[in-house]
């Protein structure tokens, strides 16, 4: 080999290796837009004088809006108007627009109109109208109007209304009340208008890379800013397999960014393919797709999916409350778990990382903080993630002060923890505060923990708050889904005493060494005040074990004085008696029914013995009975066992059907 044959060999190894430990790169297809003008439906909702159209299915409510007409008329009625404010411009074509709203006749056989829809694109106006005299409608079904609507521009900013009408309404047959009612705004009864206009644009945008996670970007451009993602369905795919984890939310000036993050599995070739689905409404399913070539490696690709303003908080949240309680008499010592992610923890996650950042607006929490920024390192501050020096800040901050615990949970959270802990944060003892960042500090939507454990002193005879509602309202939906789990624990000498609870269900079970109530509940409806409170009893007697031994006691006394009062009687109904209501005590005394009940039924069964014990059959009157029934008995001397004489023949000699002894019967 030649000496440049040497050299190009060496230049092609040096660029092989070069290649080889390139860091990692991200390459993407050139980004492209979706998506295609098509056909979608905007929604009634709303009532009649201040009507909305949406193209969100999940705004349809459980209960609907009606309108009732009521008498034939000759004149136009108008039965109500709804508009909403388009902030997308666009060319829209030469359509038939299809309107539909539900019907219910009342009272009549059936009836005919005239009806006619209004519809106003900016300055625009289209009209359709039924002429239905021929067509008799009966029952319930829709009503449909057809407008034909030009080709236009609409702008961002342009209102767009339709008003219905109906003119020359005649029942056929009509009876008392009749009328018909015109319905829209559930999910049963969903009146819309089909229409086709520029609803939004979907952009992929290239990924970036921290380590093995792979943060992939979606710009969703509607005029409907973060509710096109919160209020619609999205579902994102990685080589045909969706990712579970909540999205990074957004909200940017053209619309909403929506960032998924997926953990890049081993010996993976970097060739991924990235798809997304958004589905506002049922049957209008929005998707974009592309491939992306990703090597696992350093640090790369645009960051800007990391927020440089604070991110909303109100991009869907589910949170979930665990309260484990111990009553101890005269203190309470709780153990409460608030679980959360969506867009709450991304809000969390991302204070934590700007603790000191000066461009913070003048109204956000995490100013508060501010004095913490000296005790954070220069490189871990704004780093998109969460350090352990960024989380002591917060603990020390909510545990130096009540007034910011509070403050925390009300203006951050959105909750109330006096509602949660049960009493005035200022009024607890030493209190300690976790927060667990769960699977990762990264800027992210995944679920953390924070963990509180506290005590406080209660008082006798005073109600005592054990859980209320705890969200605390707001313009906004900041938790879409909400859970609670209780579970509250006396011990062996203490007892809850009387429970009062509104609105909610709850389990009471009563042992000897505890009682314990248990809740579960899921999916709360967060506009029902709901409120669970207990009376601490003032005595020992209506503690578990106390109320156990004096009935037990009882019950037992119950037995010696009905053996002793039933000597020479019949002892079966006294027995039955304290079996039975000692079974019922026992049960109602398990089911956690007040302690009252529970001994009134023992003290019964000792008061009871005494009456059903003197109404007994004396054992001669029994003897009596069986000799009329069954012939007398004789006992045997040798084995004392009683044997029945069955025939009248005197004298008689039997055997004794124990021990056969022959026994002579003279009378």
């Amino acid at each position: 080999m030649t000496l440049r044959d040497r050299a190009n060999a060496f230049i092609l190894a040096l660029l092989i290796t070069m290649i080889i430990f390139m860091p990692m790169a991200v390459q993407s297809q050139i980004s492209e837009e979706c998506c295609e003008q098509r056909e979608f439906e905007l929604f009634l909702v709303g009532e009649p004088d201040d009507g909305i159209l949406t193209p969100f299915y999940s705004e349809l409510n459980t209960e609907e809006v009606e309108v009732e007409v009521t008498s034939s008329i000759g004149g136009e009625v108008k039965i109500a108007t709804w508009d909403v404010t388009w902030r997308i411009e666009g060319e829209y074509l030469s359509e038939t627009w299809e309107f539909s709203i539900p019907y219910k006749l009342q009272g009549a056989a059936g009836f005919t109109l005239n009806a006619t829809l209004e519809v106003k694109i900016g300055g625009d106006t289209y009209e359709g109208s039924i002429s239905a005299p021929e067509i008799l409608l009966t029952g319930e079904g829709n009503l449909e109007i057809p407008v034909e609507v030009a080709q236009g521009d609409i702008s961002e900013g342009d209102l767009v209304e339709i008003t219905l009408s109906v003119q020359n309404l005649v029942f056929t047959s009509p009876g008392e009340d009749t009328g018909v009612f015109f319905v829209w705004g559930s999910e049963e009864y969903d009146a819309s208008i089909r229409v086709k206009l520029p609803l939004l644009e979907i952009l992929i945008k290239d990924p970036s890379v921290t380590g093995n996670l792979v943060y992939l970007p979606v710009m969703i451009k509607s005029g409907f800013e973060d509710d096109m993602w919160s209020k619609s369905n999205g579902i994102a795919k990685v080589q045909n397999i969706e990712i579970s984890e909540s999205p990074i939310v957004i909200l940017r000036d053209i619309g909403v960014e929506v960032t998924f993050v997926w953990e890049v599995p081993a010996n993976s070739d970097g060739i991924i393919k990235f798809e997304f689905e958004l589905i506002p409404q049922p049957g209008l399913i929005i998707s974009s797709n592309k491939t992306h070539e990703i090597v696992v490696g350093e640090d790369s690709g645009p960051n800007d999916w990391y927020p440089e303003v604070e991110p909303l908080r109100d991009g869907g949240s589910t949170i979930e409350v665990d309260i484990d309680t111990k009553f101890k008499g005269n203190s309470i010592e709780k153990q409460i778990s608030i679980e959360f992610d969506g867009a709450m923890s991304q809000w969390i996650r991302w204070g934590l990382d700007n603790i000191g950042n000066s461009t913070l607006d003048s109204n956000s929490w995490w100013k508060n903080l501010n004095s913490y920024s000296d005790s954070i390192k220069s490189t871990e501050k704004h780093n998109g993630k969460v350090d352990d020096s960024e989380i002591r800040a917060l603990k020390n901050h909510l545990i130096g002060s009540r007034s910011d615990l509070r403050s925390f949970f009300a203006n951050g959270l959105y909750l109330e923890i006096e509602s949660i802990i049960g009493i005035n944060p200022i009024d607890l003892g030493p209190t300690e505060i976790n927060i667990n960042m769960g699977a990762t500090r990264a800027f992210s939507s995944e679920e953390m923990i924070i963990t509180i454990e506290t005590s406080y002193a209660i008082e006798e005879n005073q109600r005592q708050l054990l859980v209320e509602n705890f969200i605390r309202p707001s313009s906004e939906q900041i938790w879409d889904e909400v859970s609670l789990n209780i579970m509250f624990k006396t011990n062996m000498l203490t007892g809850m005493g009387d429970i009062y609870a509104d609105e909610m269900d709850y389990t009471l079970r009563r042992w000897i060494i505890m009682e314990s109530i248990s809740i579960t509940e899921a999916d709360i409806d967060t506009e029902i005040e709901f409120r669970i409170e207990f009376v601490p009893p003032s005595s020992i007697i209506f503690s578990p074990l106390v109320s156990a031994m004096i009935s037990v006691l009882a019950l037992s006394v119950a037995l010696v004085i009905g053996m002793a009062l039933t000597k020479r009687r019949a002892r079966v109904p006294t027995m039955i008696t304290v079996l039975v209501l000692g079974a019922l005590a026992f049960t109602i005394y398990w089911m956690g029914l007040p302690l009252q009940i529970v001994l009134g039924i023992v003290s019964t069964s000792v008061l009871l013995v005494f009456p059903i014990s003197l109404v007994s059959p004396t054992s001669k009157t029994i003897e009596k009975i069986t000799n009329k029934v069954g012939g007398p008995y004789v006992k045997c001397p040798s084995c004392g066992i009683s044997n029945q004489v069955k025939s009248m023949v005197r004298p008689l000699r039997i055997p004794c059907s124990e021990c056969n002894s022959i026994l002579r019967i003279e009378n």
